[in-house]
């Protein structure tokens, strides 16, 4: 048996990654990542796709997930799928990664086998915070399709809330008994560069990438997103992960009150057209902020003690933050403020429902004002907040620099 190891450096990543789609089955076999989750994330945590041959023909495929640094060393889940023909032995599989990937360490799990799942609790109030069950790892499969209105082919695998699967998060939100939301993410080789001293103090070369958040509708107002992200930096910083990272919408107002208002994250961080897929929430094509949340920050933790509302800032008030934009219609490009609003949809969901020619001319013009103005260079800014003026909705940045990153990361 001999293995070729592939990331997104390599010409063969796209069509690689189709051919094992089709290998396996993708779409109708639930034990496959989506195809937008491999071809965008996997490779950006720090994963692998891994091939494997014997006598000139395919014999099996296998996806690599950071789970752990060991000494400096690199830890891999080895997520192995074999042909249906072939035998497999785990020993063989783990002896050619090794050779592959000199000082790199091993761990085999086939998603088809019997998982061993752990269910654990904590209560918050009426809802309670903990590891999935199996039954409950399977309706987080079938939460993901009822919120994000997502084809099977979308959805993740439930297995990946096994103990021996090893995700940077596993958790689900219960009330009542019944699962309300879930939260999922996996570890990651390191990820977007970040200032040199915040990688030092919060242990940058392993982070956690929060993958996917859902909350059923009637359940939501009960703070369960919020309960679910705390616990998860929690977890994290006990086992000595200070950074979590994950994608979101710039345009999804309530996302960034959370995200920005609630748990103090921050983004300086723009991905144009990041995901090549549609579904209810993204009608049209998939711009994303890369966020970064400092779990063991003052920042954060002060945060976490003031309870469930966001800080939202008036910018109603004086002295005036000047706005990049007035609307999808107009935007100012030579701005030199150290604060700036960015103005957002109030309701960018249902106006992709109503008007998906406004929801374009909204997605093309904040694509320029975010590419222009966010990032971590001379005259950029970094998203830092949320603001409002009667009904309408803004981002908050402030300019990027020494004097913000001490601020911001201050233990």
């Amino acid at each position: 048996m001999d293995v070729t190891l592939l990331d997104s450096s390599s010409i063969r990543w796209a069509s690689e990654l189709e051919r094992v789609g089709l290998l396996l089955g993708a779409g109708s076999n639930p034990t496959v990542f989506p195809y937008h989750f491999l071809y965008v994330t996997l490779s950006k945590i720090g994963g692998k796709l891994a091939l494997f041959r014997r006598g000139g023909r395919s014999c099996g495929v296998a996806f690599l997930f950071p789970r752990q640094l060991r000494q400096g060393r690199p830890v891999y889940t080895l997520r192995y799928h074999s042909t249906p023909e072939e035998e497999v032995d785990p020993a063989e599989v783990v002896a050619c990664c090794e050779a592959a990937l000199p000082g790199g360490e091993f761990v085999f799990y086939q998603p088809q086998g019997v998982q061993l799942y752990e269910r654990t609790e904590l209560p918050f109030g009426v809802v309670g915070i903990g590891r999935p069950d199996e039954r409950e790892a399977a309706e987080s499969r079938a939460i993901q399709q009822q919120v994000w209105g997502a084809p099977q082919e979308f959805l993740y695998p439930a297995d990946i809330h096994a103990v021996d699967f090893g995700a940077g998060t596993s958790l689900v939100a219960r009330v009542d008994g019944r699962v309300a939301g879930f939260l999922f993410g996996f570890y990651a080789f390191s990820g977007v560069p970040l200032p040199s001293d915040w990688s030092e103090r919060f242990n940058g070369a392993l982070r956690i990438e929060s993958q996917a958040l859902g909350v059923l509708p009637e359940y939501r107002g009960l703070r369960v997103a919020n309960l679910l992200k705390r616990q998860q930096a929690t977890l994290a910083w006990q086992q000595g992960v200070g950074i979590v990272t994950w994608t979101a919408d710039p345009l999804q107002y309530p996302n960034a009150a959370l995200n920005f208002g609630l748990l103090k994250a921050l983004s300086c961080h723009f991905f144009p057209d990041l995901y090549p897929f549609r579904n209810e929430l993204n009608r049209i094509h998939a711009s994303r902020f890369v966020l970064t949340w400092l779990v063991g920050s003052r920042r954060v933790c002060e945060r976490a003690l003031l309870g469930e509302h966001a800080e939202v800032r008036d910018l109603g008030a004086r002295p005036r933050i000047p706005r990049v934009n007035d609307g999808c219609r107009q935007a100012t490009w030579d701005l030199s403020d150290e604060v700036i609003a960015i103005e957002i949809p109030n309701n960018w969901t249902q106006l992709q429902m109503d008007d998906l020619q406004e929801a374009q001319a909204w997605r093309a013009l904040t694509d320029r004002i975010f590419s222009h103005y966010i990032g971590r260079g001379p005259g950029c800014y970094t998203v830092t907040g949320v603001g409002t003026h009667g009904d309408r909705r803004y981002l908050v940045a402030e300019r990027s620099g020494e004097p913000l990153w001490r601020r911001l990361g201050r233990a």
